[in-house]
């Protein structure tokens, strides 16, 4: 992305807050002005419009989630735990808290599950990039933990992990609290058997 000036920067940090609320038909250029401390033809010598405007704040929270999952891996990959039954926990326990704080998140997931229609490819390519750093991350977490899975295991047991964020994603958007915790720990015990039969049942090398 190319470098913001100062003030394009305030207007994305007031815009991701308005958009995560009201999306994208809802939202008001003027509201975000205002917000942002300017005139609405001021707002509009940063950005071309509306479009480029939600396009900027939906790169910016796509850069922050995969900071976010970064460094979730990343510890993950320092706490490594033999048996490969947490592989790939931390990013999904962190989720709960880390959508109540991040409003960057919060519009990542209304817009990638409620795109615009004028920007449904746009959004569309940006959260499966996403989505396939997630899978890059669990494969090579589960290789550390899971040793001698063979590869369309793994495949499989990916696909199974990105169906576990997926169902948080929604229950996020649409439920939260309680019914987040029994969604979650219902689906990570069904993957975490499942890896512990196939892992028993692997003679070891």
């Amino acid at each position: 992305m190319k470098k913001r000036s100062a003030s394009a920067d305030n207007i994305c940090a007031v815009a991701v807050l308005h958009f995560s609320e009201h999306g994208y038909d809802a939202s008001s250029l003027s509201y975000i002005a205002e917000q942002a401390g300017m005139r609405k033809a001021s707002l509009y010598s940063h950005f071309a419009g509306k479009d480029a405007l939600f396009l900027d704040v939906f790169a910016d929270a796509l850069a922050e989630e995969q900071a976010f999952m970064d460094s979730c891996f990343a510890d993950e990959a320092a706490l490594t735990a033999p048996g490969g039954l947490q592989a790939g926990a931390l990013y999904c326990d962190r989720m709960a808290q880390r959508y109540a704080e991040s409003a960057h998140l919060r519009f990542l997931l209304r817009t990638a599950y409620l795109p615009p229609a004028p920007l449904r490819i746009e959004v569309g390519t940006g959260y499966e990039a996403l989505l396939a750093q997630l899978q890059r991350h669990y494969v090579a977490s589960l290789g550390r933990m899971a040793h001698a899975l063979a590869p369309q295991r793994v495949d499989l047991y990916a696909q199974a992990y990105l169906g576990i964020v997926d169902s948080l994603h929604v229950e996020l958007i649409y439920a939260g609290g309680a019914a987040l915790q029994q969604r979650h720990a219902a689906l990570w015990q069904i993957l975490s058997d499942s890896l512990a039969m196939v892992q028993t049942a692997t003679p070891s090398s």
